[in-house]
């Protein structure tokens, strides 16, 4: 988008963190639904969902799943409010409570993080890749294929959410198609019936159920803390009251779950199947040992289909964050295509594939690092703000966001007690941690207050940024005096 002279003069903003207006936004509630189900195929589900037939039946590895997606969901509304609003990225809401500066710590953890998804979902779909090649031709080279797959997803990533809503959109009756059929295969050729399956499983006991919830839930819970980089895009109507705001969030989480959960649900008994029925984890060579028996054709169709849901899910969920985190930080170095490479490079130097083996244990720990982070962000923005925040001062290094020299050290002190708390629940980390920080949060904010403003009138200025009316006037400097007034309201 085009940015006006003033706007370009100040240091944090540039044309890829920029807020998305309202007349840009081009994402509605079913290519939302369609991403979504498109990103929730995906091999990580299938992974997590084989190697926990061991603790559980296959029926309980679906419920678990399907537990896991709602309570994704029901943060995912909380957690996107702000950028459907206001059309701002990750980075950017995560000045609000850490600082201009301070936000650099969190967002470079869950940077890190989506980089591993990225690395490890390239790795999948190169190996389905090579798969491919060895059945039609013997030809096999991995980490060649990693290297191409990898570049095919860095040039989807350049078109941004647009190109990747029309990809998912055309992908996603693909592979419910495919998926169905898929199941079909696997059930006639093991002559067992779908009964028989769900009762297969569960034969060395000793994982907490809560604890195979919170795994789903970690699967997706840097999506979930990041989602302003997919929600940023969706249509909202500009004059709607606080009430039509709060319908719009949960009219497109409900456009979110119809996304994710059937998909996941789908994927994540195929990934259960396969290790009842074949004994493996790996998609790539359950398939093949599944479907190759029938028809190698169909083997190489399925392969396709692992590469599909994987070029579908890694762009939007786990590339996009990280590049807007590059360019969002240093705006003066990384344009969104640079942000782009480096971030991938960086997902491929880190070669997660591994950890392939203890996908669960990672996953769990995954959620408990990102639940303190989900429950300081919401807290923040609903409790401590009251959804008001000042879009102008988001962009400059001296606002209300700067706090001591651009980091909130309370904040930051309050991710780190809620980290250590969730140890004391090996079992549910995740919520542990989570509750811990939104109920901190909200006294340690308090005391903040005492020194620095939490509301600003620049955010009258806010709609500025959003209609395409001119330039934005300068804020007044005076507009971040710390007043009790400002605090009180």
């Amino acid at each position: 988008m085009s940015t006006t002279p003033i706007e370009e003069a100040r240091s944090l903003l540039n044309p890829s963190n920029a807020p998305t207006r309202y007349a840009e936004r081009s994402v509605g509630p079913f290519s939302l639904a369609a991403i979504w189900f498109a990103m929730a195929i995906q091999v990580a589900i299938f992974i997590a969902a084989g190697q926990m037939t061991s603790s559980f039946q296959v029926w309980q590895v679906i419920v678990a799943i399907a537990a896991g997606c709602t309570i994704a969901v029901i943060l995912l509304f909380f957690t996107q409010s702000a950028a459907i609003r206001w059309g701002i990225n990750f980075t950017v809401a995560a000045r609000m409570p850490f600082g201009i500066r301070g936000s650099l710590i969190p967002i470079t953890l869950k940077a890190l993080l989506s980089l591993f998804w990225f690395g490890f979902q390239t790795w999948l779909g190169a190996l389905a890749l090579d798969e491919i090649t060895r059945l039609l031709t013997g030809f096999t080279n991995l980490p060649l294929w990693i290297v191409i797959f990898g570049a095919i997803q860095v040039v989807t990533t350049f078109y941004g959410i647009t190109f990747i809503r029309w990809m998912n959109v055309f992908a996603s009756p693909v592979l419910l198609a495919m998926g169905v059929y898929m199941v079909y295969l696997m059930l006639d050729g093991a002559d067992v019936s779908l009964g028989e399956v769900m009762s297969m499983g569960g034969e060395n006991p000793g994982m907490p159920f809560s604890t195979a919830i919170m795994i789903f839930v970690g699967g997706w819970i840097a999506v979930v803390v990041s989602i302003h980089d997919i929600v940023k895009e969706c249509k909202v109507d500009p004059n709607a009251s606080r009430e039509g705001q709060t319908k719009a969030d949960a009219r497109y989480a409900t456009a979110q779950w119809l996304g994710m959960v059937p998909a996941s649900i789908i994927f994540g008994f195929i990934g259960a199947a396969s290790m009842v029925l074949v004994g493996e984890w790996n998609p790539v060579i359950a398939i093949t040992e599944v479907v190759g028996g029938v028809s190698i054709p169909m083997a190489i169709l399925f392969q396709v289909f692992v590469l599909l849901a994987t070029w579908s899910t890694n762009p939007a969920a786990n590339l996009l964050s990280p590049a807007y985190t590059l360019c969002s930080t240093f705006p003066r170095v990384f344009t969104f295509k640079t942000g782009v490479i480096v971030s991938a490079v960086i997902g491929l130097l880190m070669m997660p594939w591994q950890f392939a083996g203890v996908l669960n244990t990672f996953l769990n720990l995954l959620s408990s690092a990102l639940g303190p982070l989900a429950g300081i962000m919401i807290s923040d923005y609903f409790l401590v703000r009251r959804r008001r925040i000042s879009l102008h001062d988001l962009y400059r290094t001296k606002g209300i966001y700067t706090y001591w020299r651009g980091v909130n050290w309370v904040a930051l002190a309050v991710y780190a007690v809620a980290l250590a708390v969730s140890f004391l629940t090996p079992d549910l980390m995740f919520v542990t941690g989570l509750i811990a920080a939104l109920l901190l949060h909200i006294p340690a904010m308090r005391w903040v207050a005492k020194t620095f403003p939490l509301f600003s009138e620049s955010e009258n200025q806010n709609e500025d940024y959003l209609r395409p009316i001119g330039p934005v006037a300068p804020a007044d400097e005076s507009a971040t005096a710390n007043t009790k007034e400002q605090n009180q309201r």
